[in-house]
């Protein structure tokens, strides 16, 4: 069984998951990420692919047939599950890893997330939306964490695309601070800090990727890794949920627009996205307040490697400016 253990001095969370151990050999040093003319639409030997559903306890498919579009499973070597419960030892404070941990798989097994067809990847957001929606309802859930890996270096441990769902019983410390950082600036002065930072990126204009109707993409001023990106709302909404048809499918085609251009810019590097959004609000906090926090995705390229400088210290060594970044990535 997985458990959570908390750092005494810092209160940050870890997961210990000793079943993700057991991942088959042949996944754990593979490449994700082969130039996908090599691949076919199905491969016979791929536990996500059509024809091994039974290999697979499902959660859902869309549509409910043979002929699934997406679909979503529970993770067969799954970081969190549903038994045991919270403990305290006499010095360090333990809780058991209780919470959901799902894949979500789009069918065509030759086609990377940055070229799905704008309809599938318009569901593929839907079907996140559906499951942050259905989990959030938990009572022991707090927050919702959407991510997908690519590229072996961003640690996928499978050729087929998949993105994965971890619903966990407590706010990761990252996100806590965003919360608070956010409730702290909308006390001082009124106004949402990240609508303030879209104001200020169209004014700079500089570290902008993309200006689309109703999202915003820009190198982030204080980015962490080389050529990082964040895609936010223009309309503020606190929660991914929030997102109406419309708004998600032009998310739909300026994901994919980022993706093939991180594909062609950077020869398809290995990547994490991530979605941040409001936590769930079971533990009624008060600086969970939709006024204050606005939704975004991040998408972290991983071409460089964290040394013990970036370990040590918290501090990160970028070697590539936001502005340039940007400049690169607007280019044709």
């Amino acid at each position: 069984m997985s458990e959570f253990r908390q750092d005494i001095v810092s209160k940050h969370w870890v997961l210990f998951a000793p079943n993700r151990a057991s991942r088959p050999e042949d996944f754990k040093h593979a490449t994700a990420s082969p130039d996908p003319k090599t691949l076919h639409e199905a491969d016979k030997t791929c536990p996500f692919c059509p024809g091994n559903e039974e290999l697979n306890l499902e959660v859902l498919s869309v549509p409910a047939s043979k002929d699934w579009k997406i679909r979503v499973i529970p993770n067969k070597f799954e970081a969190l599950g549903h038994s045991g419960g919270r403990t305290r030892s006499d010095f360090y404070f333990v809780r058991e890893g209780i919470g959901d941990h799902e894949v979500v798989i789009t069918r065509p097994h030759n086609v990377l997330t940055a070229f799905l067809p704008d309809d599938l990847m318009d569901l593929n957001l839907k079907v996140y939306q559906d499951r942050m929606r259905t989990l959030s309802d938990h009572p022991e859930v707090e927050y919702v964490h959407v991510i997908q890996n690519h590229g072996h270096d961003g640690g996928a441990t499978a050729i087929h695309p998949h993105s994965q769902i971890f619903a966990t019983p407590f706010v990761p410390e990252h996100l806590h601070d965003e919360v608070t950082g956010s409730y702290v600036y909308y006390q001082q002065y009124g106004a949402c800090i990240y609508c303030e930072t879209i104001f200020k990126e169209l004014a700079d204009k500089e570290r902008i990727v993309l200006d689309q109707k109703d999202f915003l993409v820009f190198s982030p001023f204080a980015a962490r890794v080389p050529y990082a990106l964040r895609i936010i709302p223009k309309r503020h909404q606190a929660s991914f949920i929030d997102m109406t048809p419309s708004e998600r499918r032009s998310l739909a085609l300026v994901l994919k627009y980022i993706l093939q251009k991180l594909y062609y810019k950077l020869n398809n590097p290995a990547y994490n996205y991530y979605i941040h959004t409001r936590p769930v609000t079971h533990s009624l906090l008060t600086r969970y307040d939709d006024r204050a926090y606005h939704w975004h995705l991040e998408i972290m390229p991983r071409l460089n490697v964290w040394g013990g400088f970036e370990l040590g210290s918290d501090v990160y060594i970028n070697t590539v400016l936001p502005e340039i970044a940007a400049d690169v990535l607007r280019q044709p």
